[in-house]
């Protein structure tokens, strides 16, 4: 931050990024992916990148927000522009997509651990080595697997030239996983943005609170505001109140905020051995971000999260279970494929409610305006159409080399992407970050069968289902940064760099420190106990036969039943004025995230719902 942006007036220059801006924007950058993996390694104190909008992105953005506050107060001309800051958000949002537990640590432990772990009792030699996609994987060089889990001694070097395949090939996939991303992004904008009127909270915050930064020199706009150091001091005060622990053992804590799982195993309220301890977590974020979200939205995530409750007790009660014999599904299961099956259902109606919009590109993918007018963002109609089927085809030879069957690897790629879809839409209207696409393994195996998946197949299926696939969780970043920042070429090639700038340098790192220290000191579940579990469970399915299925028409069945439920809320809620439940409220009734959040989407609900019904949109406003 203390970089020299420029000798030009910014007042006069609103248009242009400066050079120092830039230079800002990578430095940040670097110390968020660097700052992820060091957190979740080295102090083992927090993982930065959870949500969708993760503390590896939100906090250094914070903190040079706050820079940028006391730099246009006392140093304007070295203080960054709104349109610069909303810039340094999404080079953040994008690159951190692979930074620390978004990607990085988990898969170089996937990369590095068969070569390691690999003994006579496990038989994952035996079993897998002829199966596994070892192009993918890193060379097998002296040394290489052995000194990433027990550090380099003196004299060696970090064996870079090993790495060099998995990274090129992670980052290739990245690459089409973004080109997929910036298509759907480019055509579903003006339909969500405009016709639907997506709120975009986790966007809508940001630039609430960078507007005015070019205004009058003096401090921007949200300092002076009331309501502002209201929310703030409401969050800071049980934080505040929380040092004095650190000082006085034994001093009594606010432990609102404390993360659910602790030391000591979950906090919550335990209501039945048949449940889960219900949470009473408040996080601030959620309650900050879900606050813009629609009150049908909020009322369904809450009351349905109820209804669930209900349910998982009925049938964990019971012992309820469905499928043919052998290969029942029990409540975790059941309720898996209800949730996918709402999910598809949504996307159906989502692609129904946008036809005409969906026709108006067609036709221009066919013959473009004269005037050059379109219905796209970022790209052309046909560059959106070719992003898309690129991107598309690149993944399934990709996935056919790592050992899919090219028509199985097709399937699942498309299933994948509509459950990325449900979250680009429905990230956007809700802005609960803790909505992640269902990776549909579990889809080709109640149609088909495990038993006549080819074994290769389903190693790649558990490999690349292990969050291997670079890039998964940017699509859903894409519309937020289109929404904050240029829709034009500009936006595409800074997404472009920014994931490259992001995966080079999360991966590099993670390979250093692991190098440097060590990774098996760490003792990290990314590293030692999520490669163990994955690849022990590859030789239990492929080596006993028992394990395997047959296509069971009962979870096609259940699946289905989730597929008519979200049509059918869907339809009612477009129809009936008076309906009270948004189907997200149904694809979402089971989800983790939400029994460990809904104590607090049921507080903004209620404080939003007072608010309206006392002072209108005004006081809300």
């Amino acid at each position: 931050m203390a970089l020299p942006l420029s000798t030009v007036d910014p007042e006069n220059n609103l248009d242009t990024i400066r050079p120092g801006a830039v230079i800002a924007t990578g430095l940040t950058l670097i110390f968020a992916c660097v700052a992820a993996t060091f957190v979740e390694f080295r102090s083992r104190s927090a993982h930065m990148a959870m949500s969708n909008l993760p503390l590896a992105v939100l906090l250094p953005f914070v903190y040079c927000l706050l820079g940028n506050v006391l730099l246009k107060r006392f140093a304007p001309k070295w203080s960054l522009r709104a349109r610069e800051l909303r810039m340094m958000l999404c080079c953040l949002w994008v690159g951190g997509a692979f930074a620390g537990y978004n990607w990085a640590t988990q898969w170089v432990g996937t990369m590095a651990a068969p070569r390691y772990y690999a003994s006579p009792e496990n038989r994952w030699r035996e079993v897998l080595f002829d199966y596994l996609p070892w192009w993918m994987y890193p060379s097998d060089f002296p040394g290489v697997a052995d000194r990433f889990y027990t550090g380099l001694n003196a004299g060696e070097f970090t064996p870079w030239g090993a790495w060099l395949g998995p990274m090129f090939w992670s980052l290739s996939s990245a690459l089409a996983m973004a080109a997929i991303g910036v298509g759907i992004t480019a055509i579903f904008h003006k339909q969500w943005a405009e016709h639907e009127r997506l709120t975009y909270p986790l966007a809508q915050v940001p630039i609430d609170l960078t507007e005015g930064f070019d205004g009058r020199k003096g401090w921007p706009p949200f300092v002076k505001s009331g309501m502002f150091w209201t929310g703030f001091l409401i969050a800071a005060l049980p934080l505040l109140f929380n040092i004095v622990a650190y000082f006085m053992p034994g001093f009594p804590r606010i432990s609102i905020f404390d993360a659910y799982y602790g030391p000591s195993g979950p906090r919550g309220a335990s209501v039945s051995r048949y449940l889960e301890p219900l949470s009473y977590r408040i996080l601030p974020t959620v309650m900050g971000f879900t606050f813009l979200c629609d009150l049908n939205i909020l009322f369904s995530i809450w009351f349905l999260y109820l209804v669930g409750l209900v349910v998982q007790y009925s049938m964990n009660r019971t012992g309820f279970a469905i499928g043919l014999s052998g290969q029942e599904a029990k409540t975790a299961e059941i309720l898996g494929l209800f949730s996918h099956g709402v999910m598809i259902g949504l996307v159906i109606w989502a692609l129904w409610a946008a036809r005409g919009h969906l026709k108006k590109v067609w036709y221009q993918v066919l013959r473009p305006n004269p005037d050059g007018s379109q219905d796209t963002v970022l790209l052309s109609p046909r560059g959106a159409g070719l992003a898309i089927v690129g991107g598309f085809v690149y993944l399934v030879f990709w996935l056919q080399a790592s050992g899919y069957d090219p028509v199985l690897g097709a399937f699942w790629m498309g299933v994948f992407w509509i459950g990325i879809f449900a979250v680009m839409k429905y990230l956007a209207a809700s802005g609960f970050g803790y909505l992640f696409p269902n990776w549909g393994e579990v889809i080709p195996a109640i149609f088909l069968g495990t038993r006549h998946i080819s074994d290769a197949s389903l190693v790649a299926s558990r490999v690349i289902n292990w969050r291997l696939l670079a890039g998964w969780r940017l699509p859903a970043a894409l519309p937020h940064v289109t929404r904050l920042f240029d829709v034009g070429k500009s936006s595409v090639n800074l997404i472009f760099l920014c994931v490259v700038a992001g995966l080079i340098i999360s991966g590099v790192y993670t390979l250093y420190i692991c190098y440097d220290a060590g990774g098996a000191n760490f003792q990290t579940w990314s590293l030692v106990g999520a490669p163990q579990g994955m690849y022990d469970g590859m030789v239990s399915l492929i080596s006993e036969p028992a394990n395997r299925t047959v296509a069971d028409p009962a979870k096609i069945g259940t699946w289905s039943v989730g597929i008519v439920t979200a049509l059918v809320a869907t339809f009612l809620q477009s129809r009936l004025t008076w309906w009270p439940l948004h189907p997200l409220g149904f694809m979402v009734m089971f989800d983790g995230y939400v029994r460990l959040y809904a104590l607090a989407i049921f507080v903004v609900w209620l404080s939003k719902l007072l608010i309206l019904n006392v002072g209108g949109i005004g006081l809300f406003r």
